[in-house]
């Protein structure tokens, strides 16, 4: 199967440079490749969506998705958050189900316990995750793309090149951030798996044109339906496997002789909690993580490693991501951060705080958090446990903050005052994720 990057240079929609960039966003901030490109503005919504379909060999949508709110009864919260699906349209007696990827034989059992033909309709990774915020309340890792933002981290060696070619260029203006007095409203709008679009820093001459709403600062844009395109004529298909069952093709029934309802069916028989992966969160010391780290080769591993170190000498810690003016939760252990609780932090850096001193002195911060209104949604987050005190420690990626490490003892507790092993412990994440942007752009160009 033919690679997306791959489908969208081919096509034209990207470049070789873009596709770089993006593959190294991916690395520091996961998601789909789809979504960092998204992120990055380097494709149109229109194009990612029509080459998905290409690649997979399916109905694609993009935009605004509108699911038949009377179908989302079909699923409870916990399959559908799972599995990533949601039901979205019922024609006649076929179910057109909204995934990333198609997964058969989760299609197939859908169709078997709800008695219709299921058919995947494929969309791009935020817009499902979106949804699944908004219909079923799941918890999933918040980007920049969410808050309509445009990240401009990490990308001045880009545009010191392009103003050497371009003797004479203008300075380009700072990056747009997310005032702080309208900080709630949009938010909420994230949350509640809605687009919240505010005005956005232009693009580099260079980047292909992107249609995203554009709205005054602060404000959100109107949110644009779903554009829905039937399977496309130069779809890549795999091959079907020798032992595949095809049904005889059938006229299809006269709708008024169709129930276009879903049946009423028991999901007892799917366990609530998916069976807990066997991960070990127990406490490392300075020497094991620092060895562990030498084998990493994949960020969540790096993660782990990370939040066990410092669960060493602090009872909670948290990892956040730093991109497009915010701070936004990515995984924690301790007290408080259960349960994908990390992912509903969002913090603008826009505002004075101590996340945004250390993001821009690029050193580490050891001292109360202040009553600010960004701390006291950060807290209450957290189970409104406040400590007396906290650590903040950046990470760095080519000389800019990716990422932050907040540790603490919990409520009413100072934070660990020796600060000097998890200060090589973030250079050396540093250099950890380096090596992994390296392998990733050289598997890419191989």
């Amino acid at each position: 199967m033919a690679k997306i990057g791959e489908l969208l240079i081919a096509e034209g929609h990207l470049t070789q440079d873009g596709l770089e960039e993006a593959l190294d966003w991916q690395v520091l901030y996961g998601g789909r490749l789809g979504t960092n490109l998204l992120e990055l503005q380097l494709v149109e919504e229109r194009d990612l969506a029509r080459a998905l379909g290409r690649q997979l060999g399916a109905e694609v949508t993009w935009g605004e998705l509108q699911p038949d709110a009377a179908l989302l009864g079909a699923l409870p919260p916990h399959f559908a958050e799972r599995q990533e699906i949601i039901p979205w349209k019922l024609e006649k007696r076929r179910l057109k189900v909204l995934c990333i990827e198609i997964k058969l034989q989760q299609l197939d059992e859908l169709g078997y316990k709800l008695g219709r033909t299921c058919q995947a309709v494929i969309a791009p990774e935020y817009r499902v995750h979106q949804a699944l915020r908004a219909l079923y309340q799941a918890k999933r890792q918040m980007r920049a793309l969410d808050f309509g933002l445009v990240p401009e981290e990490g990308r001045e060696e880009r545009r010191r090149s392009k103003r050497k070619q371009e003797k004479g260029a203008p300075e380009e203006a700072a990056p747009e951030l997310i005032d702080e007095s309208a900080f709630d409203d949009i938010y909420n709008q994230v949350l509640a798996g809605r687009s919240a679009a505010v005005a956005q820093a232009p693009l580099a001459a260079s980047l292909p044109p992107v249609h995203a709403p554009a709205t005054l600062r602060g404000h959100p844009a109107n949110p644009q339906p779903a554009t829905l395109e039937p399977l496309p004529d130069n779809a890549i298909l795999e091959a079907l496997p020798d032992d595949a069952i095809l049904e005889e093709a059938t006229l299809e029934p006269d709708p008024a002789e169709v129930e276009e309802a879903l049946p009423e069916v028991s999901w007892d028989d799917v366990p609530r909690e998916a069976e807990p992966p066997s991960i070990d969160e127990s406490p490392l010391d300075f020497k094991q993580a620092l060895k562990l780290l030498e084998g990493v080769s994949d960020r969540d591993s790096i993660a782990h490693i990370v939040l066990r170190a410092s669960r060493g000498m602090a009872a909670r810690a948290l990892l956040l991501q730093v991109q497009g003016g915010m701070a936004l939760g990515w995984d924690g252990l301790g007290e408080g951060l259960s349960g994908g609780a990390a992912r509903a932090v969002a913090i603008p850096l826009s505002a004075k705080s101590a996340f945004s001193l250390v993001v821009k002195t690029r050193s580490h911060y050891l001292g109360p958090l202040q009553k600010t209104p960004s701390n006291i949604r950060f807290l209450a987050a957290l189970g409104k446990k406040v400590p007396l005190s906290s650590l903040l420690v950046p990470i760095l990626h080519r000389g800019r903050v990716s990422h932050l490490l907040y540790l603490d003892n919990g409520h009413r507790q100072q934070a660990p005052t020796d600060v000097g092993e998890m200060l090589i412990l973030s250079q050396r994440i540093g250099q950890t994720v380096d090596a992994l942007v390296a392998r990733k752009h050289k598997a890419a160009r191989g």
